[in-house]
Formats: structure tokens, C-alpha cells, sequence
């Protein structure tokens, strides 16, 4: 059999010999005239209506569209909860509360620009007992009550010793001032003893 270029069906063809029968009959009978609305194929009409399916369909589709939005919409709560959560334990939660330390208050002074609030800080008296290490650092914190600060301020430089409680969080916010400690209370170390 001869290759026919012609043919843009030929390598979908079944070369049995009943189709290269008809084929040749194919090729020996006259072209139809596509001008000729007598020779011209019929246009093939589709029928799409089922008789009532579509609105079953439609409703179906309706309906998965649905649950595709009630999907989203659990996936998109479940994420606002979460992080709901996490940013209230970052930032509100303190991990430690009631800690005290007894030392000398060495800095009150108010910082910031926009969220001006009282920073301190303070010598422990455990790290000025120790003559083993060297004196490693001084204890800062943020001071969020103006009342609280302005007390703690006369007791800085007296070397007098205060006792301080703290409560120290994961993060910081900026109306609560630039340490994640932050000074709830004091008390003069002497009214202790």
C-alpha cells in the first residue's frame, strides 16, 4: 500500500482489507460541492435539554458550591482561632509571674517617642554577693504605671535595697514599654526584715 500524505486520517485507519475497499470507493466517488446546499452535509443539531435534569444539576452544582464555601470558611476560622491564640499567649500571658528580686535600683528614666514609658534598672543584691563570678549585668525593665515609676524613682542612687516583683512575658508591647519584664510592685527591703 502506498503512503497517501493527503490522508490526515491515515495513521488512525485499520489497514484491514475491508476498509482499503472502501476506502478506494471513497476516493473514486466525486467530492461533494459545499457550495451545492443539495450535496452539502447536514449540520449536526445537539439536543443539551435531559427534561428536567438541569435543575438537578444545577441544584447539585449549587450544593458543592456550598460546602466548597462552608469548607473555606472552617479552614479560615480554624486559622483566625489559632492565631487568635497565639498572639494572646505571646503578648498577654505572662509565663513567669511573682518573681521577686532584691537589689538597688540603679536607672528610672521615661523613654519613647509615641509609647513614652518608664524603663528601669537594677543591681541584684545576689550578684553583689557573689565574689566568685564577675559581676555580669545589671536587671532592666519596663515600668507601664506612672505612679509605680515615680516611687521607685526616689529609691534610685539612695542604696537603699527594694524588692521588686516582676512579671515577664514572651513579647512586648509598645504601651507596655521596651522589655518583656515588667514591674508590678515594690517594696523596701528593710520592712521585710
Amino acid at each position: 500500500m502506498k503512503f497517501d500524505d493527503s490522508d490526515e486520517d491515515y495513521f488512525l485507519h485499520d489497514f484491514s482489507r475491508k476498509d482499503r475497499q472502501s476506502e478506494e470507493d471513497q476516493r473514486h466517488s466525486p467530492t461533494p460541492d459545499p457550495s451545492d446546499p443539495a450535496t452539502r452535509p447536514a449540520a449536526p443539531s445537539f439536543d443539551f435539554s435531559d427534561g428536567g435534569s438541569d435543575s438537578l444539576r444545577t441544584a447539585e452544582a449549587g450544593e458543592t458550591r456550598r460546602k466548597r464555601g462552608h469548607g473555606w470558611l472552617w479552614f479560615f476560622l480554624v486559622v483566625a482561632v489559632v492565631l487568635a491564640a497565639a498572639v494572646t499567649i505571646r503578648y498577654f500571658v505572662p509565663y513567669v509571674t511573682e518573681s521577686r528580686v532584691i537589689g538597688y535600683v540603679t536607672l528610672v528614666e521615661k523613654r519613647g517617642i509615641v509609647f513614652p514609658t518608664f524603663e528601669g534598672e537594677m543591681v541584684s543584691e545576689s550578684q553583689l554577693a557573689d565574689t566568685t563570678r564577675i559581676y555580669s549585668r545589671d536587671l532592666s525593665f519596663s515600668i507601664p504605671d506612672d505612679d509605680l515609676a515615680l516611687r521607685l524613682q526616689q529609691y534610685q542612687g539612695t542604696g537603699r535595697p527594694v524588692t521588686v516583683t516582676f512579671k515577664r512575658y514572651y513579647g512586648t508591647l509598645p504601651w507596655r514599654g521596651a522589655s518583656n519584664t515588667v514591674a508590678v510592685d515594690f517594696m523596701p527591703a528593710e520592712k521585710q526584715r
